[in-house]
């Protein structure tokens, strides 16, 4: 399912070099354009980042709940979080209606 988030955060990441252009500040519209795609995949990259940190936290808190029962009452709730954010991640894949930021 997130095949295409390697694209994204690769295409985030050539962004961001974009931005540090100053020729690209020189046509507004096109700036614009870059900025705008840039805040949307950088909520993908947030969230996705997110997700593999609740993944880890998640791993290691299974490995240590075999020797302290605290760890063990937190898995539940991380295997929650996880669902959680793997759902939001999913959803900001979903395309958008391009015309979903213009003004009426």
């Amino acid at each position: 399912m997130f095949e295409q988030v390697a694209g994204l955060l690769a295409e985030h990441e050539r962004l961001q070099e974009e931005l540090a252009d100053p020729a690209l500040h020189a046509d507004a519209a096109r700036a614009k354009r870059v900025n705008r795609r840039y805040a949307e995949l950088s909520k993908i990259k947030a969230a996705h980042e997110h997700w593999k940190q609740l993944g880890d936290d998640l791993e290691a808190a299974r490995e240590l709940a075999k020797e302290d029962d605290a760890f063990a009452e937190e898995v539940p709730e991380l295997e929650q979080q996880l669902a959680d954010g793997q759902e939001r991640v999913r959803r900001l894949l979903i395309p958008r209606d391009p015309d979903d930021a213009r003004d009426v």
